[in-house]
């Protein structure tokens, strides 16, 4: 066996990056892959080359496991389900002891999500405020426990991991419920912003169109509109920070 140190193989991990890269593998998986590879190394004290083979081939084998991990298997059933900020961890905690899986989160913010049709197993899931810039570490720092990136909507991202790492074939669903119907899930408080929205603009409207008759109407209603909107902003970046951080496993949430 190998004992050199995991900083002298740097250069298999290196190439091993650009190689996923160029297979294209997203930036955030590629850092979480190298990261968990390079722990694995350093603990079995094995060269990576011994273990994995060469850098170009193992990429190979790799993107092709993402690859196939990115297309349902033809028996997976698929569901895709949208959520405010205000719902969406009890609802991942729910669904994820329901085992579905979120495959993505994509361009409208739903989450796309698949189920094995045989022996489907329970998902968990952790929500994180976090800076586009610090996506890539921030996975890399949560890999060594088990957990990979499945989407970021704006200043939030979502990680899973299989219920297997900590609880093993107890993971596995007994019976699989039904695939919901419901696909939106949005809760009283985002119902009552929109309408408040929608209020607002047709007030500004109705004042721009009349504004020759009272200026002093129409400045007053554009910056109570402007301060609304700022506070609404406001009101919506506390709500992504104030209990983001964590793991959700509970089974409680909206219906």
């Amino acid at each position: 066996m190998t004992t050199t140190g995991n900083s002298g193989h740097s250069g298999y991990f290196e190439e091993l990056a650009d190689r996923l890269r160029a297979h294209g593998m997203d930036e955030e998986r590629v850092t979480a892959t190298v990261t968990e590879l390079r722990g694995h190394t350093a603990e079995s004290g094995t060269a990576p080359a011994e273990e994995f083979g060469p850098a170009d081939e193992f990429a190979a084998q790799l993107a092709a496991r993402g690859a196939d991990a990115a297309e349902p298997h033809p028996g997976a059933e698929r569901w895709v389900f949208t959520s405010d900020i205000y719902a969406d961890r009890d609802l991942l905690a729910r669904f994820g002891q329901q085992g579905w899986e979120v495959e993505r989160i994509d361009r409208l913010g739903r989450f796309v999500c698949r189920r094995a049709t045989e022996r489907p197993m329970r998902w968990e899931y952790r929500r994180e405020y976090v800076r586009r810039s610090r996506r890539a570490a921030l996975a890399a720092e949560l890999a060594p426990d088990g957990w990979e990136p499945c989407g970021s909507w704006t200043t939030l991202s979502y990680f899973k991991r299989p219920v297997s790492v900590s609880a093993g074939p107890a993971a596995e669903l007994a019976e699989t419920p039904r695939t919901p119907e419901r696909r939106t899930y949005f809760t009283s408080r985002t119902h009552a912003l929109i309408a408040v929205g929608v209020v607002s603009w047709a007030v500004l409207v109705v004042v721009l169109v009349t504004a020759d008759a009272d200026t002093r109407l129409w400045v007053s209603v554009l910056v109570g509109g402007l301060i609304g909107a700022a506070a609404g902003w406001a009101g919506a970046r506390k709500d992504h920070r104030k209990g983001t951080t964590g793991t959700v496993r509970g089974v409680t949430g909206p219906s």
